[in-house]
């Protein structure tokens, strides 16, 4: 039985590429680690941001009458308090369904 696991390991490492990669080829790149490069990405001087943008931002991220439900806000799943995700195993959704695979809210600190 363990030779089995280990196998049927090692032939996964091998025939699958690692989820980097797959994300490299589709053309998506690495959020920038510093403040400035990110600023530079998302500052657009045809549309500033605003003070008030980013009140109504919160606002919107805390209302849950976005749902379908309309009782689960962004911030139900994607806790700033917790780090910007829920703490658990698998994410909850509409209808308190668990993700069918197993994946936790990303946090949208990043």
């Amino acid at each position: 039985m363990k030779l089995f696991v280990l196998s049927t390991l090692v032939a996964a490492a091998l025939m699958g590429g690692t989820l980097q990669n797959d994300a490299t080829k589709a053309g998506l790149k690495p959020i920038p680690a510093s403040k400035a490069a990110l600023t530079k990405l998302t500052s657009n001087p045809k549309n500033p941001t605003t003070a008030a943008k980013v009140e109504l931002g919160k606002m919107l991220y805390m209302d849950p009458r976005l749902s379908k439900s309309g009782l689960i806000s962004c911030n139900t799943c994607h806790n700033v308090g917790l780090g910007g995700s829920d703490g658990m195993g698998a994410a909850i959704g509409h209808k308190w369904t668990a993700n069918p695979h197993g994946l936790s809210s990303p946090t949208v600190y990043n």
